[in-house]
Parts: structure tokens; C-alpha cells; sequence
């Protein structure tokens, strides 16, 4: 049986996210590590100047190893989204579910995603969840990842100079 709690509220596949997977927190952990065992801190960081800022560097390995999610649908994902808000208030798993879709809501994630989010909402209330999530399962073993989907956008208002 499929795991429901990769139902993205917003009609993404939890599954095929690197935070969920946790390929780069478990890459970032293995290189925390590593520079730990040789020493390598700012001490030796600093005599390569290519290197740059050591500390900035620590920061952000600090946060990519800390970079895991469990899933929407199991309280994971960002607390901030107005998406997974709304689900919630109305008691929905995802948008699909609602006689609004697609709504406003939607539209900084279906840019963000290449529409791949509205494609997949409209696949479940093709197929049913359960049957959208095993195509998922399947997708991701063939080697689909978010990624490949994903633009490098700001949910509003977050980064906003105004």
C-alpha cells in the first residue's frame, strides 16, 4: 500500500524530493564527517584561498545535512505554505480534492513546478490516490527526481524587497 503521506498538498510527489529521500542531508552528513576525521576546519581551510569563506561554508553544510522532510502529509513540507494551510482547514489531503481547484493559491507552485503540480492534481481525481501514487513509486525508481521540474522561484513573501 502507498505511502499517502507523499501526497503534496499542492500536487507534488513527496517521494521524488531530495529532502524527503534525504540524498543530499545523508551527502552533506558523509562530507561533515570526512573534513571532521582530516581536521580539515579553518585552520587548513584557510590556506587554500580557491576556498573562500570556511565558515559561510560550515553554515550552509550545517543546513543542507539538516535539510530532511517527511512528507505533507505527515506534517513535513513548509509550515509558511497557504496551500497547506488551506487543505488542512478544510480537511483535504490535496487540492484535488477540492471543488475551488485550481485556485490562486496554486499558481507561485504550478510556475515553480512546470505545471507538473496541476498535472498530477488533475491525475488524481483521474486515477485516485492510490493509484496516482503507485505511478509515482514507479516514476521515482525509474529515476524521475523533482529536479528535473522544479525552477528556482520564491514562494510570495519570502525574499520580497518590498
Amino acid at each position: 500500500m502507498a505511502d499517502k503521506n507523499l501526497v503534496g498538498r499542492c500536487g507534488i510527489y513527496c517521494g521524488a524530493c531530495f529532502a524527503y529521500r534525504g540524498t543530499i542531508s545523508q551527502k552533506a552528513t558523509e562530507l561533515r564527517e570526512t573534513l571532521n576525521k582530516e581536521k580539515f576546519g579553518r585552520r587548513i581551510a584557510t590556506a587554500f584561498d580557491w576556498i573562500g569563506d570556511y565558515s559561510e561554508f560550515s553554515k550552509v553544510l550545517s543546513h543542507l545535512k539538516n535539510l530532511k522532510c517527511q512528507g505533507c502529509g505527515a506534517g513535513g513540507g513548509n509550515p509558511w505554505c497557504s496551500i497547506r494551510k488551506c487543505c488542512q482547514k478544510k480537511g483535504f489531503a490535496s487540492c484535488a480534492e477540492c471543488s475551488e481547484f485550481p485556485c490562486e493559491k496554486l499558481d507561485w507552485m504550478t510556475k515553480r513546478y512546470s505545471n507538473w503540480n496541476l498535472r498530477n492534481l488533475e491525475r488524481v481525481r483521474e486515477v485516485g490516490v492510490e493509484n496516482w501514487l503507485e505511478e509515482q513509486e514507479e516514476k521515482v525508481k525509474a529515476g524521475f527526481m523533482t529536479g528535473e521540474v522544479i525552477k528556482g522561484i520564491r514562494p510570495p513573501g519570502k525574499g520580497d524587497s518590498k
